[in-house]
């Protein structure tokens, strides 16, 4: 009688310990998958113009000379360094970041603390406090520059039939009230989304907070300081992050309006580096601007995870 040995049962479970291994890599490589299209295509739009701008600011590019691009090295860099209006112009792109932060920030403030009270009509409120943060830049050029008009604007017209002032400035051709009046432009259609993500940072606050506050007898304003401030504090990072880069790339803004005018009163590092390129036609040059802009806005998403993603992940 022959003996039958079957080695399925031994080499069953070792089959079955050998693709679980697999199987959780699968697992885990399966969201990598689903994001890698999107990271590809990012990659292409985004990655190669960034890494091609980097490459031009080493070279002599001039649009005048066409195919005869010559290596610089740091030549545009330090020309740019060394050039009195550079520095002009990113001084004055920091006064018009940190003025539109301010403003904007302030005015988000005020909005999102009255909306966050119980308010008779607050959903239709909120739906028009919106609308201006939804109208492309284009059409609010058109509406500003009418109701800025000097001759037939609104804006003056009102001014001279007040009494308040006689002969009202040419707001826009003012090298004195150009940048301020773009900066409450731009605080027009900012502040609404501003004030939405300060709303929201406001609405996730427990409400047993204000009400242990109010039994200590903290005043209104002592409860925003010390429950409504730190409770936003996250809101309150993103909105600086996303005010302060979107003023420093708001060409749009400017161009539309000024063109970097009057005699350079609102020329910023955006315009500056347009103008470079598209005016004098140096390729080199414009691509080092854009190159310094870039690293702005680096420093300031750095910054940004550090102060507050870092902190949430110290927390957990």
């Amino acid at each position: 009688m022959s003996t039958i040995i079957s080695t399925r049962p031994e080499t069953a479970p070792a089959a079955g310990a050998a693709r679980r291994p697999r199987r959780r890599l699968a697992r885990r490589l399966e969201p990598v998958a689903y994001i890698a299209p999107a990271f590809v295509a990012l990659a292409l739009i985004v990655g190669y113009p960034v890494f091609n701008a980097i490459g031009t600011s080493f070279l002599h590019a001039n649009l005048t000379r066409p195919g005869q691009d010559t290596f610089a090295g740091l030549a545009n860099y330090t020309d740019l360094f060394t050039s009195a209006t550079f520095w002009t112009v990113t001084a004055r792109t920091l006064l018009w970041a940190g003025s539109a932060l301010v403003v904007q920030v302030g005015l988000g403030l005020v909005i999102a603390t009255t909306l966050n009270k119980r308010l008779v009509a607050r959903g239709a409120i909120r739906t028009t406090l919106i609308v201006p943060w939804v109208v492309p830049t284009v059409l609010v050029a058109l509406i500003w520059r009418f109701l800025l008009d000097p001759v037939s604007g609104p804006i003056n017209g009102l001014l001279r039939s007040s009494g308040l002032l006689e002969t009202p400035p040419i707001w826009l051709a003012d090298p004195t009230w150009a940048l301020p009046v773009l900066v409450l432009i731009s605080a027009w259609k900012w502040t609404p989304f501003t004030a939405v993500i300060l709303l929201a940072g406001m609405q996730q606050i427990p409400g047993e907070q204000y009400e242990a506050a109010m039994v200590d007898g903290a005043s209104a304003w002592q409860r925003f300081l010390h429950v409504t401030i730190p409770g936003i504090r996250a809101s309150l990072a993103l909105v600086t992050l996303t005010t302060i880069s979107g003023a420093i790339n708001n060409f749009n803004g400017i161009w539309m309006f000024t063109r970097g005018g009057p005699v350079g009163a609102t020329e910023i590092l955006t315009t500056y580096a347009y103008r470079t390129a598209f005016m004098e036609f140096d390729f080199g040059k414009a691509s080092a601007i854009s190159v310094v802009i870039f690293a702005i806005m680096m420093v300031l998403a750095v910054t940004y995870f550090y102060v507050v993603e870092g902190r949430k992940g110290d927390r957990r």
